[in-house]
């Protein structure tokens, strides 16, 4: 069992160096020794991820973090407030205040058991699932009991693993490759496992098995959505003949997870919003004939004038969670879907995006479809694009 104390040391020697592929080496190294849930835990904590499900938060703000540190140091909110203004970094507040603490005396200390990198991760689990009256107490006790059982720099990192900021320099592509290395699979094979399942722990764990090709999208698990580059000019992006030609709506980016009536709706973020849109549920009951989907498209907030309304308005919508009809009643959306990325137990990344659109017209009624159109033509192009922004959309 792999302790927290030799994470944080990782953790340090990472930010250490400046080198990315040096990160990648010492991460590398690390990883490979690992397996099992172990290895799941430690991909995601190294970039400052606690769970990698959008669905699920820890729910700890800094008078949480800093209460808990109180109860567990016997230091006073004043004097950590204090060190935070002279330092701006939640970490250090922790790592000096457990500096400061009375030390274990040698009995004590052989009697204590180390905190093991699953320890922290089942009382971080802990942390998520408080809820309801009492649940900030329930948090802080969690919080209080790791502090209290960790040296200085193990307590710089929970703080900052608390906060999700491990502010050592690592993102989804150092993690990523070091998986590649660590286990010897291609970057390429380790990338896509990432992108079917938007859990590089999950993906670090096949790849120690060489079973990466058994990954696949699932139904309410939201993947990262796939985004277009923007071109320099009309002529420039037609340069490769025959383009497809879809209005860029001025709304919020939806996922549209379908497992026969059960809908769930995923933003950009990848949150679960679909308590918050009741009435894209219902069009989607409605427009969509197929049983099982993933759905891509844009909800787009409209005015009585037929306009798109200021995205503002559309972040009321998403982030709503009281008299939601209400809301939806003064603030109405439109769905336009554009992609569709799974089908009937099927996953369809793969194929051409023109195969994609005739299967998504066939999932899908043509009136909750963006309309597309196909061309080689600079002026057509630019027809479509002035039409855009004539509708009051982005392009």
């Amino acid at each position: 069992m792999t302790s927290f104390q030799e994470f944080a040391n990782l953790c340090q020697r990472i930010c250490e160096v400046s080198g990315s592929l040096e990160k990648v080496e010492i991460l590398a190294a690390f990883l490979a020794e690992l397996e099992g849930p172990e290895l799941e835990v430690a991909a995601n904590f190294v970039m400052g991820k606690v769970f990698p499900q959008s669905d699920v938060e820890l729910g700890v703000g800094p008078s949480i973090l800093y209460d808990a540190l109180s109860r567990a140091m016997g230091f006073s909110q004043e004097a950590m407030a204090e060190i935070l203004r002279a330092t701006g970094d939640p970490g250090l507040v922790a790592a000096r205040v457990a500096e400061k603490k009375k030390p274990l005396t040698l009995a004590a200390f052989m009697e204590s058991d180390q905190l093991s990198i699953m320890d922290v991760y089942r009382r971080f689990q802990a942390v998520s699932r408080a809820s309801g009256k009492g649940s900030q107490d329930a948090k802080v006790k969690n919080l209080q009991f790791l502090f209290s059982e960790s040296t200085p720099l193990e307590a710089l990192y929970l703080a900052r693993l608390a906060m999700e900021d491990l502010r050592i320099g690592v993102g989804e592509g150092l993690v990523r490759d070091a998986i590649a290395r660590a286990f010897a699979q291609p970057v390429e094979l380790v990338e896509r496992g990432y992108n079917l399942t938007n859990d590089l722990g999950l993906a670090a764990r096949h790849a120690r098995l060489s079973t990466l090709g058994e990954l696949d999208l699932a139904l309410n698990r939201p993947i990262k959505m796939m985004l277009a580059q923007i071109g320099e000019s009309i002529e420039s992006s037609l340069k490769e003949g025959a383009t497809a030609i879809e209005w860029k709506f001025d709304g919020a980016r939806v996922q549209i997870h379908k497992n026969g009536e059960a809908v769930r709706i995923f933003s950009r973020r990848l949150e679960d919003v679909t308590a918050s849109l009741p009435e894209i549920v219902s069009v989607v009951h409605r427009h969509v004939q197929a049983t099982t989907a993933i759905l891509d498209g844009e909800a787009v907030a409209m005015g009585e004038d037929g306009r798109p309304r200021p995205f503002q308005d559309i972040l009321r919508r998403f982030r709503r969670k009281y008299h939601v009809s209400r809301k939806a009643a003064e603030i109405p959306l439109r769905l336009n879907l554009f992609d569709i990325v799974y089908l009937e137990g099927e996953t369809l990344l793969d194929l051409p995006l023109e195969e994609r659109r005739k299967l998504l017209l066939q999932a899908a009624d043509e009136e909750i479809v963006a309309r597309q159109q196909v061309s080689s033509d600079p002026e057509v192009v630019q027809a479509i694009y002035s039409q855009a922004l004539a509708a009051g959309h982005e392009g």
